[in-house]
């Protein structure tokens, strides 16, 4: 199992989000952010990644602490 949940990480993200209508509902939406964020992360040659630490690991901590802002795509 991974840690933390995608539960967890789609509660800390929309715990920042005032309104209602923006809220994100599907799993996927955090995790196609998080893989688009690692990629941003490894083209841009971040030195995290050069150290050697897992982009993907990166950017889900990144998104659990709300460094980065997850944008919901509502498209319902």
């Amino acid at each position: 199992m991974f840690e933390p949940s995608v539960q967890k990480l789609i509660n800390e993200v929309n715990e920042s989000i005032l309104n209602e209508n923006e809220k994100i509902k599907s799993k996927y939406t955090v995790i196609i952010a998080a893989a688009k964020r690692a990629r941003q992360l490894v083209d841009d040659k971040d030195e995290r990644v050069e150290n050697g630490k897992n982009a993907l690991t990166i950017a889900i901590d990144e998104i659990e602490n709300r460094l980065v802002k997850v944008i919901p795509d509502n498209k319902d």
